[in-house]
């Protein structure tokens, strides 16, 4: 009975799936107290659980997947619904990634990251840019200097494809460019951006337009841990934003955010921890 036992377990440990061994635990817990332009309240800014791993298929190539959950740290629950955080799984090489899933969607990598860098306010001139995509697979490859990414997204009971797009990143020197173009039917999107490093300083910013809908812009700066932004489109008033951030050591840092759209003042103090 004994050696049934060995040999059951010798040919269970054989045929048992393998544990992938490059898996990490991270994430971000930011809660603050925040003035919303009427009263005051403790807050969660976006506080994340992310579980990732890698595992190697050989041949120079490896299947890596992310998956996250979005937290609220001032109530201590999970917070669900759609594109709250990042769920993916993907293959890469030297010729590039394919990955599938929730994830940061083309427009947001290529152009909109040149208009929003804030903490919790901004966005306004990213009139047509997604920032999370559900149902999407992504393709991405390099060119020399440029960076391709093209993704189509694909949601139950809708059209084949219910958005494409396709963009492309280019740095040289201290200056990076972007530019998108997404098929999405009568509101197709265009847009553009650009960052400049110089001399310690950052200087941002970037256009969207929708067809048949608003055009957007947003210009920034930041030096020293401080960053100002002003952003604006057709359907509102210009928002000015700033804050100022400390890096306290430990994955540790305090951030103060303000935004005001030209009749509201908004703001946030917060303290961030990521591990």
């Amino acid at each position: 009975m004994q050696k049934k036992l060995i040999a059951a377990a010798v040919a269970g440990a054989l045929v048992a799936p393998s544990v992938m061994a490059d898996v990490s635990v991270s994430g971000s817990i930011r809660t603050g107290v925040e003035y919303t332009g009427s009263d005051w309240q403790v807050a969660d800014n976006f506080s994340r659980l992310r579980f990732k791993a890698s595992s190697d298929l050989g041949n120079g190539q490896s299947a890596y997947m992310n998956y996250e959950f979005r937290v609220n740290s001032a109530q201590g629950s999970i917070v669900t619904g759609d594109t709250q955080r990042l769920s993916y799984v993907g293959i890469k090489g030297d010729w590039g990634s394919l990955s599938l899933g929730a994830q940061w969607s083309t427009a947001f990598n290529t152009v909109g990251t040149f208009i929003d860098k804030s903490n919790r306010y901004g966005g306004t001139g990213n009139t047509c840019i997604q920032y999370r995509m559900r149902d999407s697979v992504m393709l991405s490859t390099t060119l020399g200097g440029l960076s391709i990414m093209a993704d189509a997204q694909m949601a139950a009971g809708g059209d084949d494809i219910d958005r494409a797009t396709v963009g492309g990143l280019m740095s040289i020197g201290g200056v990076s460019l972007g530019a998108v173009w997404q098929d999405n039917g009568d509101s197709d999107c265009t847009g553009v951006g650009a960052s400049l490093s110089l001399g310690g300083i950052g200087l941002s910013g970037g256009f969207t337009d929708t067809k048949n809908g608003d055009s957007g812009y947003g210009i920034n700066a930041s030096v020293a841990g401080l960053w100002i932004d002003y952003e604006e489109n057709d359907s509102s008033d210009g928002v000015i934003t700033g804050s100022y951030g400390i890096k306290l050591g430990g994955g540790a840092s305090a951030i103060v955010e303000i935004s005001n759209n030209g009749s509201d003042t908004m703001g946030i103090g917060m303290l961030r921890m990521d591990f």
